[in-house]
Formats: structure tokens, sequence, C-alpha cells
């Protein structure tokens, strides 16, 4: 391990149109002796391209002798002071990271849950069966053809398909309609009351030992927060995540904890351990989920693993993104030994598996993981160039 060591020298950038206004992005480093590393930079949802930044950041560093990741940000520490507080330049630097470190898991000749254990004195009780949860909210999207229906029955639909194939887990952001503060006080809001049909439907149709997951968004304030609350323990709930933004509102949110007696999550754009282990800490939220795509990178997330005492029901990746993204979180979610299943947005493309060369392995809700080195998987760069782009900054 001392005496490894590598320079990158090239630097390439890939996307996919998938649906709605969602466009997968990802990044390659390859060495100077042609070893690969990727990572997911998707971007759909911020307001500036994360690839010219990518291409900025990694200038400081190309051709540089790079034994370790730290060793990589020493050449970018300024800038990464500031991910705290700009979600384009978290995903920037949690792209770098999470590139370097496939790149120099392949270097190592280990897969990445083992390098990152070995790494990081984990201890090597990882499991290649990871668990997932269904996310059906990306299949209710709009798609080539228009706007999806999003009824009760729809709903219930599709997490019944996710049942049928094994995902014992499924969950829902069925609020669409909400966004506070409301008209009303000391009530539920009015515009809540389709989201709660949506959730009944979905409770009609799937048994008591399925969990329902439900993703409030942030649409909520503290007042309606407790009143949705009441509702989703009649109907079951499993999952209480995000009324309100942890971040942003940290006091209100540890009252809901308080109040609540489903699990709260939450904390998926949260870039860096310290913020999250404070989330815990503080006991503002009982399950903190971390972003591959914005926490700063699988070693963040093992860094919190460590601070929080090994704890294995405080971390759930949060991951409704593409295939690179949740096959890296699948590594770390291998690596930490965590209870809680790791995200999965089913349904989104029928292609998503071609990505991946060798393809996505999932199977009766689980992610099956490969012996191979690094991620185990390749992108089809041959499939991108045919159905989307290939470019340099």
């Amino acid at each position: 391990m001392e005496n490894a060591w590598v320079r990158i020298k090239d630097l390439n950038f890939y996307s996919i149109k998938v649906r709605g206004k969602t466009e997968w992005k990802f990044m390659e480093f390859i060495s100077d002796d042609n070893i690969s590393g990727i990572s997911e930079i998707t971007d759909t949802q911020l307001d500036s391209s994360v690839s010219k930044l990518v291409a900025k950041l990694s200038n400081k560093f190309r051709g540089q002798t790079l034994n370790n990741e730290q060793n990589l940000l020493e050449y970018i520490k300024y800038e990464e002071l500031k991910a705290t507080n700009s979600l384009v330049l978290a995903t920037a630097i949690s792209g770098i990271r999470s590139a370097f470190l496939d790149l120099f898991s392949r270097r190592m000749e280990m897969s990445l849950q083992k390098f990152l254990c070995f790494n990081s004195n984990v201890d090597f009780n990882f499991s290649k069966e990871i668990e997932l949860y269904a996310n059906i909210n990306r299949s209710l999207l709009p798609d080539k053809n228009g706007t999806v229906e999003r009824s009760p029955r729809t709903f219930a639909n599709q997490a019944l398909s996710a049942v049928k194939r094994g995902f014992k887990s499924v969950k829902c952001a069925p609020f669409d309609e909400c966004n506070a503060p409301f008209g009303t006080q000391n009530c539920l809001p009015l515009e809540a009351i389709t989201g709660l049909e949506r959730l009944s439907g979905i409770s009609d149709v799937i048994s008591n030992k399925t969990k329902l997951f439900v993703d409030c968004h942030s649409r909520f304030d503290l007042d309606s927060s407790y009143y949705l609350h009441d509702e989703l323990v009649k109907r079951n709930i499993s999952w209480f995540e995000e009324p309100m933004d942890p971040e942003i509102f940290p006091e209100e949110t540890k009252k809901i904890k308080s109040y609540t007696k489903i699990p709260l999550a939450g904390a998926e754009m949260a870039y860096g351990n310290e913020i999250m282990q404070k989330l815990i800490h503080e006991s503002i939220l009982d399950i903190v989920m971390p972003d591959v795509k914005f926490c700063g990178g699988p070693t963040e997330i093992i860094n919190l693993y460590k601070a929080l005492n090994n704890d294995k029901k405080a971390i759930s990746m949060h991951c409704p993104s593409g295939p690179i993204s949740l096959l890296t979180s699948a590594h770390v979610t291998s690596a930490i030994q965590a209870h809680l299943p790791l995200e999965h947005a089913i349904d989104e493309v029928e292609w998503r598996k071609e990505l991946l060369l060798p393809n996505e392995a999932i199977d009766n809700g689980n992610y099956l993981l490969s012996d191979n080195h690094g991620l185990g998987s390749i992108l089809d760069k041959a499939y991108i160039k045919f159905n989307g782009n290939i470019w340099k900054e």
C-alpha cells in the first residue's frame, strides 16, 4: 500500500438521457498506465454543469503522483472547505473522490468494498448480497409519452410490482401538492389528503410484511409535520423522510424526532461526515442518508460509520440515480455492514442494466456484488456512444 501510486492522465465524460428532465452523467479518470476509475456526477437538479468544474479541479493534480485519496485532496483542499455550502462543488468533489477510489482499488487489485475496509481498518465481514428497497418515484415521472398518471391505483400497481420481484420495502413520495406554509394551522393540510390516498392505495395491496417508506421532500413545516405523522402512523408507515430539511431547520426537525413514533430519516444533500455525525449525535435524525454523489464519496461514509461506533442502523444510502451511483453505494453499504437497505430507483428505464459491463446484477430485491477489482463493472461506452454523448472538457 505504501508503494502504491497513480498518475491521472485523461479525464472523460459520459451522459445519457433517461426520463423527463433526468440525464445521467459520469466521469472517468484514466491513469498513465491505462487503469480506469469511474463515478456518477448526475447534475439534473443543479443550476450549472458539474463537468466543467470537475475538469478545472482535476487539472490541479493531473499528471501528479498520487499515493492516496488524502494526497489528492491536498490539491483541492481550499475548494473542499466550501463544499458544505455548494451542491455543485460537493457533486464535483464527490465525483472526483469516488472515481479516484475506483481507480486506486483497481490498482491495488481489490474490490472497492475490500479496499475500503482495508484502508480504514474496518472488519472484513462484508456481504456480497446487499438488500435494496424499491423507490417507485422515478417510474412515475413524465416519460417520452408525457405525464404519467399519479393516482392511488398507479402508486399501488407500482408498489405491488416491486413486491412481486422480491423487494421487502417500498418507498414513494406522494405529496406533490404540498408546499409549506399552508393556509390553515393546527390541522392536517388539505393539500396532503391526495398523498395520503396514494399511501392508502399502496397499503391496501401489500402485506404487513412489506415495509412502506415515505419521502416528504421537505414539503411541510413543523405544525403540519405533527398532523401528517399521526396519519402515517395509522397507515403503518415504517420510515418518515424529511418532512423538513434537517440542515436548514435542525431545531424543528429535532422537535419532530422527539414526537415521532416512526424512524426519522434525511440529510441526502449533506457533504462531509461531520454534519451527519451532528444530526445523529444531537438527536435531530434517527437515520442519515448519505448520497455518494454529494457527501464526499465512499470515504466520508466509512468515517461516519466509525464515528458512530459502527452503528449499523443509523446509515442508509440515498440513491435515486444511475447504475454507477448504485454500484458504488452497494460497495459502501457492504463495507459498513449496514442493517438498513439501500435505495434503488426501479423501472425508470428498461435499458438501465445495459449501461454496465458486466450488467447490473439485481435479483429478488438484492444487489449481487462480484469479486472483480474496483467497482467490478465498467460503463458500456459503445452503448453510450450510440445512445448518449461522450466528451472531454
